[in-house]
């Protein structure tokens, strides 16, 4: 008899039992971090800790107590303008070891992760180091889908966009540090995957998964995910489907959809087809892929992704769970996800976390938004009403269920009350543990602008989602910029999706959508200082294009760029524009 899971329900309130947990355990994280990071080359010569220095020279480090009153009261809030400075430090030529040691955590890091830049500006690297775990998560919290009875696809991108190598005064180089995105660095670190034995590890398949190591080091966006899709096609046992993004197995799904004639020849002859930016691994990938007639044959009467509700359920009989990050501005596109899964197969939410950190893991598997606080770095919070400096911060037990914090980290890789920018809200607390149960809400930073008011990318999100439908107009992926065309300026939307018989009603009913979260909107529309907003429908697969050539451009692995709920960039405003079909 299979065991059903209960949803876990938050209190609302901490007991003095619960608060004390809390406190402890972060009092326990804060003193760890600190002492181990205190005599770092940042810590010791960043001008933002140095009142911070002056009080640990008069009162010392011995006294816990003192230590994490010195630190609340003393170390200011940061942000990435502090750490820029040290971090260049990576691209002196030769980049010293004695530059580079202990210059954040204790030691070298492993590797240098790259933001993936929403804001389109320059990615932001943040140095990361190997830590051994010291406290167990909640047995509850950790609690996720059962363990994989199958094959699993894993679509993942290991390779790096730059390799530092770092040098004794003698030339001697004693490490090469890869610049890449977290998830593919955190990957390395945890199998153990020097940069210097990775040719040796090629043709090799990671136990339980299905595609070769090499095809995770393709850099050529479409054909990293149409390899990677040819492997799993070719495969009918896949039992489980994990990838950063659920927006990014829409375009892996796109893609297999296009080339679905080519992608089932090559599995009926067992061949890997000519793809761009391959060639380096092409022999390394067709070690592994045989000629399959049988399977050809099966797929072939069931047809391409769109041919068919719940195609991914008949293409793989076994196939349970789809791991990805489904909320937010992701969210958009799970409808799209559900018709290609079908019912029976369920989507499960990685977790909460950064570049920065990972800070939270899912509450709920069946809950795709909520997710409760679990990390080994400490998180503070910052009222979004209040004034952003350090006097204001609040610790997990001084949070109130129903408001809104951006959250505040200090890292075991060295970040000190760095603001993160993530509004959260507090929606209780584990009944077990105490740990803060909450949604994320959206970048602080994310806004349009006008005179009248701004619009965060938590309410652009909260009104395209309230009329998208099958009547107007189903939304599977947007962006959002100011529409100054014409006079007075408005948000203009880009959007991708099938049009309803009642689409000619979408900008009303988006305006009324945004006006229900600020009555501002209305008030400016009276005065005729904005207008309705506009509607730009784009091209299918316009977005999946997007992720491509923005993270060719930026040299960032695939699976790495995000579509943003505001398009500040000009330039990439301009390549959108160019894909419109249709304005509403």
């Amino acid at each position: 008899m299979s065991q059903v899971l209960v949803s876990p329900v938050p209190c609302r309130f901490l007991t003095s039992k619960l608060r004390t947990l809390l406190t402890e355990r972060t009092d326990r994280l804060l003193l760890r971090i600190v002492q181990a990071n205190f005599n770092t080359k940042y810590a010791s010569q960043s001008p933002s800790l140095a009142k911070f220095r002056d009080v640990i020279t008069l009162h010392g480090m011995e006294v816990d107590g003192t230590l994490l009153q010195d630190f609340r009261n003393h170390v200011p809030l940061m942000d990435y303008e502090s750490y820029k400075p040290f971090v260049a430090r990576f691209d002196e030529q030769p980049c010293k070891e004695s530059e580079v040691e202990n210059l954040f955590s204790p030691g070298l890091p492993v590797y240098l992760a790259v933001s993936s830049s929403t804001s389109g500006k320059a990615p932001k690297r943040f140095a990361k180091y190997r830590h051994i775990a010291k406290e167990v998560p909640p047995v509850r919290l950790a609690l996720g889908p059962p363990p994989a009875k199958g094959p699993v696809a894993r679509v993942s991108y290991y390779g790096y966009r730059d390799l530092k190598e770092v040098e004794r005064d003698s030339g001697q180089v004693v490490k090469k540090i890869p610049v890449c995105i977290a998830s593919g660095g955190t990957m390395r670190m945890i199998s153990g995957w020097n940069v210097d034995d990775d040719e040796s590890r090629m043709s090799t398949i990671i136990p339980g998964e299905v595609a070769p190591w090499a095809a995770s080091i393709i850099t050529h966006h479409r054909s990293f995910l149409l390899i990677h899709a040819l492997f799993y096609l070719a495969c009918r046992d896949l039992n489980r489907f994990f990838i950063t993004f659920a927006t990014l197995f829409i375009d892996l799904i796109r893609h297999v959809d296009e080339e679905w004639d080519m992608l089932v020849t090559c599995i009926r002859d067992g061949i890997i087809p000519d793809l761009e930016g391959i060639s380096y691994v092409r022999v390394h990938l067709q070690v592994h892929f045989h000629s399959n007639p049988e399977r050809a044959t099966e797929l072939r009467e069931i047809g391409s992704p769109f041919s068919c509700k719940g195609w991914a359920a008949r293409v793989w009989p076994k196939f349970r769970v789809l791991v990805a990050i489904s909320s937010g501005t992701f969210a958009s596109v799970l409808p799209k996800v559900r018709s290609v899964l079908g019912p029976t197969i369920a989507i499960c939410n990685v977790g909460y976390g950064s570049t920065e950190a990972i800070i939270g893991t899912f509450y709920d598997i069946n809950d795709l938004d909520t997710f409760a606080l679990l990390t080994e770095d400490v998180v503070e919070f910052l009222d979004v009403a209040a004034e952003e400096t350090h006097e204001n911060i609040l610790q997990v037990w001084e949070l109130e269920v129903g408001k809104q914090y951006q959250i505040v980290l200090t890292t075991r890789d060295g970040l000190w009350r760095y603001l993160l920018g993530d509004i959260v809200e507090i929606v209780g607390f584990d009944a077990d543990e105490g740990s803060p149960v909450f949604k994320h809400l959206g970048r602080k930073s994310l806004s349009i602008r006008f005179p009248h008011t701004s619009i965060s990318d938590i309410h652009l999100v909260t009104a395209i989602q309230a009329i998208s439908s099958e009547d107007v107009i189903r939304v599977y992926e947007f962006t959002a910029a100011v529409d100054d065309r014409k006079l007075p300026a408005t948000v203009g939307y880009f959007v991708e999706g099938p049009l309803g018989p009642k689409s000619h009603l979408a900008p009303q009913q988006l305006f009324d959508a945004l006006a229900a979260t600020n009555i501002e909107h209305q008030r400016a529309l009276d005065h005729g200082e904005t207008r309705l907003p506009t509607i730009r429908v784009v091209k299918p697969g316009t977005f999946r294009d997007y992720r491509r050539w923005r993270g060719e451009k930026m040299g960032v692995g695939a699976g790495q760029i995000k579509v943003p709920a505001v398009l500040s960039d000009c330039a990439a405003q301009e390549w959108i524009a160019e894909r419109v079909t249709e304005e509403l």
